[in-house]
């Protein structure tokens, strides 16, 4: 970065465009950067910092969630809050349906289910996890000392970026958020990318690939609404009688008990109807109640 785009501290007022041409500006790129995974190696700069210091501490027996938390922003100079670090290390275990076609690290407890989308990880203190077998065998260990490693309060942290065998952001797909720029990528099937590079390296056109979820029952078909592009994920159902449906697949993202909420809520029954007839319930309980007769003496 530029020194000059850093505002001077010894100012006591700084005009709007001065501050946002230099210190906005170096927030915004900053902002980005950490939003929005690298097409190089599919991570964010917090998932590659874990993965840095799983990889250096070569983390083949499991440690608490917590734990591996702490030693990563010993090692790996990371400045923002643990439990932010902490929710970023539980994402990058999970395999239920719906969040990674690839793991990087092994769930080793309740690291979230479908019910809540992963909401429901128990902490991390109760947690544990380590390097799962696959990770080194798509970060090959072979391409280490050819990494570009980074520097900050004299300590050797994690690379620029690594170098994955596969397009590792076309297996777990990447979404984020940044400063005037937002990305959104579903999930592939890993071996449709491997029959692809071979096709390429062949000399040949790849094959259109559909997105694929690890153990998804329902399918995901073409948008029919011509006005957008992308897929769409489907459910299963069938019809047990004619007033009861038997719901055996959820569409991707749509998470067991917010569905289940989104029935109550068209059917009538929501958390505030069920909280009024308790009360009505108790109200008639007390009015059926024996009322006590007390006596003076």
């Amino acid at each position: 970065m530029n020194r000059e785009h850093f505002l001077d501290p010894k100012k006591t007022r700084v005009p709007y465009n001065e501050f946002i041409n230099k210190e906005l500006v170096l927030f915004s790129i900053e902002d980005c950067s950490r939003s929005i995974p690298s097409l190089v190696d599919g991570l964010k700069p917090s998932q590659r910092k874990i993965l840095f210091c799983c990889i250096k501490r070569n983390l083949q027996k499991e440690i608490r969630v917590a734990q591996l938390s702490g030693y990563v922003s010993e090692k790996a100079a990371y400045h923002h809050g643990e439990a932010s670090l902490q929710s970023t290390i539980v994402g990058m275990a999970q395999n239920f349906v719906g969040s990674n076609n690839l793991n990087l690290l092994h769930p080793q407890g309740q690291f979230g289910t479908r019910l809540e989308g992963g909401k429901d990880a128990a902490s991390a203190r109760y947690i544990h996890t380590f390097l799962s077998g696959l990770s080194r065998a798509v970060f090959n260990p072979s391409d280490d000392n050819i990494l570009t490693y980074l520097k900050e309060e004299g300590l050797t942290i994690e690379p620029e970026w690594y170098i994955p065998v596969i397009p590792y952001i076309l297996v777990n797909g990447g979404q984020g958020i940044g400063t005037g720029y937002s990305t959104f990528l579903p999930n592939y099937n890993p071996r449709d990318i491997v029959h692809n590079i071979f096709r390429i390296l062949a000399g040949n056109k790849p094959h259109k690939m559909i997105p694929w979820y690890r153990g998804y029952q329902g399918q995901i078909i073409p948008n029919q609404d011509k006005r957008k592009k992308g897929y769409v994920s489907t459910s299963n159902w069938r019809r047990v009688d004619d007033q009861t449906l038997e719901i055996t697949e959820l569409p991707i993202g749509v998470w067991t008990v917010d569905f289940k909420s989104h029935l109550e809520s068209l059917s009538g029954v929501t958390d505030a109807s069920k909280a009024q007839k308790n009360k009505e319930k108790a109200t008639k309980s007390k009015k059926k109640a024996p009322q006590k007769k007390t006596y003076t003496v």
